[in-house]
């Protein structure tokens, strides 16, 4: 997005969120909010050998709560009653 620094959290999920390499994160239907597949999260951005390789160029995170508090760190919280 135009006026955020490419190396901010918010820069890097955006377009983590936006690449069609990536399964495991999506907009909700509505594009309020995320919806990510926990496990499919794990296996293509953190695990080694994974689509995106492993997460260090993309987040510092390397375990999936790491990766939530972040969210949480930028205003994100866990909407109840959505799968996810």
């Amino acid at each position: 997005p135009a006026g955020l620094s490419a190396r901010t959290f918010p820069a890097k999920l955006w377009r983590l969120v936006n690449s069609p390499r990536v399964r495991s994160v999506c907009w909700d239907s509505q594009a309020r909010g995320l919806l990510i597949d926990h496990s499919l999260f794990q296996r293509e951005l953190l695990s080694p050998g994974g689509a995106q390789g492993p997460a260090p160029h993309t987040f510092r995170a390397t375990q999936f709560r790491s990766f939530v508090r972040q969210l949480n760190r930028y205003g994100f919280r866990k909407v109840p009653g959505r799968a996810g």
